[in-house]
């Protein structure tokens, strides 16, 4: 059945996206910088996040690009622990829609510019399955206060994510987590039946635990 509120969801998300993604971009570099400094170390300092992270054997990243909050601190911690390490790549299957794939990076030489600029691993790096994730660090526009996401509109987390429903009951459902400027909390957000949400937002001034 098609939702005839679809379309005045879209809409609202769309100027909610743009609203927060001006705010950001205003933000100046030494701001958005300390921010992203405080926030790396609140990371792994939160019991929940560092218990998640300190388990895992295998963690899903993703190299921050333009004005989003820097995730660097997440990639070199990692690989200083001897963590196996998956950021996504966009590949596109024969005759298929573009999604998100992920692969093994074992040191910063391995990532080539994707679409958009966005450093991504290059396509000799082995792939790997959700399955294996234990961890997952998210990006976003925005995010709630009820641990709803609002990404960039092209729904690649999302469907990434809707993996981990399946596993739920294995009890092997990895902890979902985002970093994020105090600009992107916001009340509510619009959601969609599709949307995934996430377990644990960090933000300068905030720590949200969702789920544990």
């Amino acid at each position: 059945m098609i939702d005839p509120h679809a379309n005045d969801i879209t809409i609202a998300k769309s100027g909610l996206r743009q609203t927060v993604l001006a705010t950001r971009d205003a933000m100046s570099p030494a701001t958005r910088a300390a921010d992203a400094a405080v926030c790396a170390a609140a990371l792994l300092a939160h019991p929940v996040a560092l218990a998640a992270f300190d388990r895992a054997a295998t963690i899903m990243s993703y190299m921050s690009f333009g004005t989003e909050i820097d995730t660097q601190a997440l990639f070199d911690e990692t690989l200083r622990r001897g963590k196996t390490l998956l950021l996504p790549r966009i590949s596109r299957l024969s005759g298929g829609s573009p999604h998100l794939t992920l692969h093994r990076v074992a040191s910063p030489s391995a990532l080539v510019a994707g679409v958009w600029g966005i450093a991504e691993p290059a396509p000799t790096c082995p792939a790997v399955s959700f399955d294996e994730v234990e961890f997952a660090l998210v990006p976003g526009v925005a995010f709630d206060r009820a641990g709803n996401r609002l990404g960039y509109g092209k729904g690649y987390y999302d469907h990434l994510l809707a993996m981990r429903v399946e596993r739920t009951s294995a009890g092997t459902k990895p902890l979902v987590v985002a970093v994020a400027f105090d600009c992107q909390l916001v009340e509510q957000l619009p959601v969609s039946a599709h949307d995934q949400a996430i377990d644990l937002l960090i933000t300068p001034t905030h720590r949200i635990t969702f789920t544990t």
